[in-house]
């Protein structure tokens, strides 16, 4: 997968550079149907990673939030995953987690991730069986085994207050030792770095997660769905340091 990595770096650096060009200018905010905002550089930076991720791998598939899904050839169980900037809303305020989400899929499994955040300086990469790494130097999750020693990082409180999940979430927060802000796919890569010990998302879309499902397992973490099941297609993503994994499903499928 090496040639897959250079390209998923090469092409997330290039959306990199389109959103630091694009900061302070016109950015023409619309809104999608969720009411979340879309600007000029999502669009620009995802037609970008369209053009390098598919020059090179004409006959991929391709998913991305803004452009949808090309489909593979009838052979091919490859799809490419991205989401062009993550964080769309602190880019429109110069907040830099921004980021760009590239992840490539084999067979339902995400395989080669890369979370690219332009304004910080920093890419995490990972590909299967090959570790994780932060701008080059190998890295892993915590060892923290113990719920109530747990930092963690949620999102979807406030969007599912009334319904069961959202209790369930408040319920896990009341449990670990402290709980941060959402901060977007960063939340991720301060896991992956052993800097928070868990994530909890109620609201991910695959190209929300499906890279930091990869570069997490190659830190030595674990993902799934909130129900368990491993997939990043399901609305939902539990990412941990592996050893809290059990413990933080648990309150999702028995609570």
């Amino acid at each position: 997968m090496t040639k897959e990595t250079d390209i998923a770096v090469k092409a997330a650096a290039e959306a990199g550079k389109i959103q630091l060009d694009c900061l302070g200018t016109a950015l023409d905010i619309e809104r999608k149907g969720d009411s979340s905002p879309v600007t000029r550089a999502d669009k620009l930076c995802e037609a970008k990673i369209r053009e390098i991720i598919l020059g090179a791998f004409p006959g991929d598939a391709f998913l991305g939030e803004e452009t949808g899904e090309s489909p593979p050839q009838p052979s091919n169980s490859r799809r490419w995953i991205v989401d062009p900037i993550d964080g769309t809303r602190p880019f429109i305020r110069g907040i830099p987690t921004h980021s760009v989400l590239i992840a490539l899929e084999e067979d339902g499994v995400p395989v080669v991730g890369v979370i690219h955040l332009p304004g910080m300086g920093l890419t995490c990469r990972a590909v299967k069986g090959g570790g994780a790494f932060l701008n080059d130097v190998r890295i892993s999750v915590s060892s923290t085994g113990s719920l109530s020693a747990a930092m963690g990082s949620v999102l979807g409180i406030t969007e599912y207050a009334y319904e069961k999940t959202g209790r369930q979430l408040i319920d896990l927060t009341r449990a670990w030792d402290y709980t941060y802000g959402f901060m977007d796919a960063y939340s991720y890569v301060l896991l992956a770095c052993g800097k928070l010990d868990a994530c909890v998302n109620l609201l991910d879309k695959p190209w929300d997660c499906a890279a930091a499902a990869c570069i997490v397992t190659e830190a030595g973490g674990a993902f799934s769905d909130i129900r368990g099941e491993k997939t990043v297609h399901n609305g939902s993503v539990v990412l941990t340091n592996g050893l809290l994994h059990g413990q933080i499903l648990k309150f999702f499928i028995n609570g």
